[in-house]
C-alpha cells in the first residue's frame, strides 16, 4: 500500500508536465503555418538526447524517479525521455517558432530551475555531481541552438538538412529500442548477467552507428539499397551476438520488423525534408 502511494506521488507531476507540454504543442503547431515543425522538434530531441547520453547514461550526473516502471534502470531513463523529448525540446520548438526574445527564453530557463530545484524538494529527482544553475547555463544555450539551427533548415543549408535528418531518425530508432528493451526484446551488454546499466550505454552507441549507415544509404534511389541496407544489419546483428554483445532470444521476428521499419523511415525523411524546403 505504501509503495502504490509512493508510485502515485511520485509519477503525478511527470505526468502532469507530460500532458501539459503535448497540448501546448498540439495548440500551437494548429495555429502555427510554420514549416517542418516536427523536424524540428525531433531535431531538438536529438539534440537534448546527445547531450543527456553522457551525462546522464555515462558519468551519472543525475536521476530521475518517476516509479512508472517496475525495473528501476527502465523508470529512471523514461524520466530522462519526459525531460528530453517532451518538456524542455517542446519548449525550444515554440520559442524557434514563434521568434521569442532573449526575456522569453530566460523566463523559461528559470521555470525549468524551478521545477528542478522542486523535483529535487519532493525527491523526484536526484542530482550527483550536476548542479541545478549547470541547467540554467546550458538550457539558454540549447534555445539559442534551436533558433540557429531552425534558421539553417529554413535556407537549405546541406549540413542542416543532413543533420536534421540523422537527428530525427536516431531519435525514432533509439526510442524505439528503449520500448523494445523495456519489453525484453533486446539487451545489449556483455556476458549473461550485465546490467542494465551496461545496456544503456551500448545501445545509443549502437543506434548512433546505424543512423549513420541509413543517413549515407537513404538518398540512393530504388528497392535494392534498402534491401542490402536491411541484409547488412541483420548482419552486424548476427556478428553482435555471436559476440555476446547482443541478445535476442526468441525475438529475431522484432528485430527483423525494427530494421526494416528504420530503413525505410530513414529513406521518408530523407525525402520530407528536403519536400518541405
Amino acid at each position: 500500500m505504501r509503495k502504490n502511494k509512493l508510485v502515485k506521488k511520485n509519477s503525478i507531476p511527470f505526468l502532469l508536465l507530460a500532458v501539459v507540454h503535448i497540448l501546448l504543442f498540439f495548440i500551437f503547431a494548429i495555429r502555427s503555418r510554420q514549416k517542418n515543425i516536427w523536424i524540428l522538434l525531433l531535431s531538438n530531441i536529438g539534440m537534448a538526447y546527445l547531450f543527456e547520453y553522457p551525462v546522464l547514461n555515462l558519468f551519472k550526473g543525475y536521476s530521475y524517479k518517476p516509479y512508472i516502471l517496475k525495473k528501476r534502470a527502465h523508470d529512471q531513463i523514461l524520466g530522462a525521455i519526459f525531460s528530453q523529448a517532451l518538456y524542455v525540446p517542446i519548449s525550444a520548438t515554440l520559442l524557434t517558432l514563434h521568434q521569442k526574445n532573449r526575456y522569453w527564453k530566460l523566463g523559461s530557463t528559470l521555470i525549468y530551475y524551478g521545477i528542478e530545484r522542486y523535483f529535487l524538494h519532493l525527491k523526484l529527482y536526484k542530482a550527483y555531481w550536476w548542479k541545478p544553475y549547470y541547467t540554467v547555463f546550458f538550457m539558454n544555450i540549447y534555445f539559442y541552438v534551436s533558433d540557429w539551427f531552425y534558421k539553417a533548415l529554413i535556407a537549405k543549408k546541406k549540413w542542416a538538412l543532413v543533420l536534421a535528418q540523422y537527428l530525427s531518425t536516431e531519435v525514432i530508432g533509439v526510442t524505439l529500442l528503449y520500448i523494445a528493451a523495456v519489453g525484453r526484446k533486446v539487451r545489449f551488454g556483455r556476458g549473461a548477467y550485465h546490467s542494465w546499466r551496461e545496456h544503456y550505454i551500448i545501445a545509443p552507441l549502437y543506434s548512433l552507428f546505424r543512423t549513420i549507415c541509413l543517413v549515407k544509404n537513404s538518398s540512393k534511389h530504388g528497392l535494392l539499397p534498402r534491401f542490402t541496407m536491411f541484409i547488412g544489419f541483420i548482419g552486424m546483428d548476427i556478428i553482435l551476438e555471436w559476440a555476446g554483445l547482443l541478445k535476442l532470444r526468441l525475438n529475431k521476428l522484432w528485430n527483423l520488423g525494427f530494421n526494416a521499419v528504420m530503413v525505410f523511415i530513414s529513406r521518408y525523411l530523407y525525402l520530407k525534408i528536403r519536400q518541405k524546403q
